[in-house]
Order: C-alpha cells, then sequence, then structure tokens
C-alpha cells in the first residue's frame, strides 16, 4: 500500500480505522495506538504487518509486542502501562462500530471513496481504481 500511496502523493490520502477481529488482534491494535503516543504508530503498525506470524495466533502476545517495540526505540515501560490501562479501548470499539456501520467484516477491508474492496489485493487493482475515481472527481470538478 505504501508504494501505491507514494504513486500518488499529494493526491490521495490514507485514512487508516482498525479492526480488531479477535483478542490477540485487539491487543496488537492498542500496542500501535500506545506506539502512537510516541510517535510511533506507522513504524509500529508496519512492524505488526511484516511480522504477523509471530504474533498473530499467540494467545496473549504482549511480550511479543514489547519485544517489536524495543527494537524500534519505543519506551516499552510507557506502551506496556497504556496497553494495561485500556485507555485506547474506546477508540478501538468506536472504530470498529464505524467500521460495521459501512459493512465492513473482515480484513483488509479498504474503501477508495465508495468503492470497498475486500480481501487482499494486488497493487495494480489499487493504482486502477484511484486513477479511475481520480479521473470522476476531475471530471466532476469541471
Amino acid at each position: 500500500m505504501e508504494r501505491v500511496l507514494a504513486r500518488f502523493e499529494g493526491d490521495v490520502q490514507l485514512v487508516l480505522y482498525p479492526f480488531a477481529l479477535n483478542d490477540t488482534s485487539r491487543v496488537a491494535t492498542q500496542a500501535a495506538l500506545c506506539a502512537g503516543e510516541q510517535g510511533q504508530f506507522w513504524e509500529f503498525h508496519r512492524m505488526l504487518y511484516a511480522r504477523q506470524e509471530r504474533w498473530r495466533r499467540l494467545p496473549n502476545p504482549r511480550q511479543r509486542l514489547q519485544e517489536f517495540a524495543e527494537t524500534l526505540g519505543i519506551d516499552t515501560t510507557a506502551l506496556a502501562s497504556c496497553v494495561k490501562s485500556g485507555r485506547m479501548e474506546k477508540l478501538i470499539n468506536a472504530d470498529k462500530a464505524y467500521g460495521r456501520s459501512l459493512g465492513v467484516r473482515s480484513t483488509p477491508t479498504v474503501f477508495i471513496n465508495d468503492k470497498r474492496i475486500v480481501g487482499a489485493q494486488r497493487e495494480g487493482d489499487f493504482v486502477r481504481t484511484i486513477r479511475q475515481e481520480l479521473d470522476r472527481a476531475r471530471r466532476e470538478a469541471q
């Protein structure tokens, strides 16, 4: 997705609403949001995806997520405290409710304007859809 966004820099914007499907992904989402308090949301988010096979099947991934955070230079004590406090729960619940209101049932689900794309897609599919939407927006602006 990052390469796609780079191709359209200045023309598109990514807005992410985490959609935790189970307790394990909920903890990972909390950790990412807590990493964001230290200015490391996107770095942590990228690491979660790159290393998902190392944590997604663990019943309690907290220790593994702490190791990821340490790799990124995140204050692990602050991260653990934030996750344990549950203060991100309200945001996670709101994001999930919003996703459900849009008909999201699984991840990944991507919206490009009002076009819903469900499941893993090839880069070219995203590029084509974005181009179509940009062309449509330009025509409507004339």
